[in-house]
């Protein structure tokens, strides 16, 4: 989760793409649903990678312990059912596309350790196994990092959806600041204390920690 050197690089880089590619594809196909399509015409409603990664987002992750695709858009107003909902379930889409992933990834690690195949214990096997390993990790901590109410984040658009539109314009400046916070949180012991105990804890339940 805070860093990507090292000699699992590969893995977690691998894992990183998996999880950021299905999470923007959760939001460009949640908003295709509910009615706008501005994602799909910008060609996001796809599982190609190359529609997604942001290269400079990508290659932060070799220095700092954050990363970024590129965002999805949507207009509101296209949105045919309720407004707030329909927000509210786009912006939701994400983390349930790395929640999902990371069950299907838990469950394949699952029968890969109660296989008999000796292809397991083969280079290759090996190589599979370990990068369903990260990819469980990783989605688990992209599901609940993004769920963190700090901007730019998604649990803060949940936050800000829910609010009248007079409260939403008085915390400007929060979301002003709200991306320096998070770094802060990042970069520090004490938020990745924090991280990592929650991380580990729902790692937990999938009986991968």
């Amino acid at each position: 989760m805070f860093g990507f050197l090292g000699k699992d690089m590969i893995f977690r880089l691998i894992a990183f793409v998996f999880a950021i590619v299905v999470h923007e594809f959760g939001h460009a196909l949640m908003a295709l649903w509910v009615g706008d399509d501005t994602a799909k015409r910008s060609g996001r409603v796809t599982l190609n990678p190359l529609a997604h990664l942001d290269l400079i987002g990508l290659l932060v992750i070799f220095i700092f312990p954050f990363g970024w695709a590129k965002p999805v858009v949507y207009d509101p107003r296209n949105i045919r059912i309720n407004k707030r909902l329909g927000t509210i379930l786009i912006i939701l889409a994400g983390p349930f596309m790395n929640v999902v992933l990371a069950i299907l990834s838990g469950i394949a690690l699952g029968a890969i350790e109660h296989s008999l195949s000796p292809f397991w214990g083969t280079a290759f096997g090996g190589f599979i196994a370990t990068a369903v390993f990260y990819i469980v990790i990783v989605n688990i901590s992209l599901a609940i990092f993004n769920l963190v109410p700090i901007p730019p984040l998604d649990g803060w658009g949940i936050v800000r959806s829910l609010l009248p539109m007079r409260v939403q314009f008085k915390l400007f400046q929060f979301e002003r600041i709200g991306p320096f916070l998070l770094i802060f949180l990042l970069i520090t012991p004490f938020g990745q204390a924090i991280f990592g105990t929650v991380i580990s804890t729902v790692a937990g339940w999938f009986g991968v920690v």
